[in-house]
């Protein structure tokens, strides 16, 4: 069934750049977190300590007066309501691009700055960040996705989303732009 996966990965990957080249460019700047009104963050709600990590973390910033906005996949078919927060298997087509109409309130919005808060592979929210007009996207290091982030962390040291979180914090309080 590997080379199924395979296939899979493989047609994403063609829809994905496809997607992205097809976009109009959107105007790209490394941001300072205190110059940010509007943050997105994309979590892959697999770990119930993952969505406490983001929750904290989201409310922090909130408490600093920045608009934060939060879209999430689950990695499971259940029914959900139409809640446009969250994303699961359901909301991707076979080979693991959300559908339009699932993820349009989330990309329309004109994110200052998009945070992706995952380390693991997350094709669907990988879609999102890659074709999301946020003026900067940030998340973890891979070589192969460094076309889709103006930020990218190291987590070589430490693969866990608490320390990605912490470094992405640092990082963006640290810019100056």
């Amino acid at each position: 069934m590997k080379w199924f996966k395979n296939i899979k990965r493989f047609l994403f990957l063609k829809k994905l750049r496809s997607d992205v080249n097809s976009l109009t460019k959107s105007p790209r700047e490394m941001l300072n977190i205190g110059q940010a009104k509007k943050i997105g963050i994309l979590l892959d709600a697999k770990h119930a300590e993952d969505i406490i990590t983001v929750s904290k973390y989201a409310e922090s910033l909130s408490k600093k007066d920045k608009e934060v906005s939060i879209l999430s996949f689950q990695n499971n078919k259940e029914k959900e309501d139409n809640d446009s927060r969250f994303l699961n298997k359901l909301d991707v087509n076979w080979f693991n691009i959300p559908y339009k109409e699932k993820i349009d309130d989330f990309q329309q919005q004109n994110l200052d700055i998009l945070i992706a808060a995952f380390v693991n592979e997350c094709l669907p929210l990988e879609y999102v960040v890659a074709t999301s007009n946020a003026k900067c996207r940030v998340g973890a290091f891979n070589d192969s996705k460094s076309d889709y982030y103006e930020l990218m962390i190291n987590t070589k040291k430490d693969a866990s989303l608490k320390y990605l979180l912490q470094q992405i914090d640092h990082f963006l309080h640290t810019i100056n732009p």
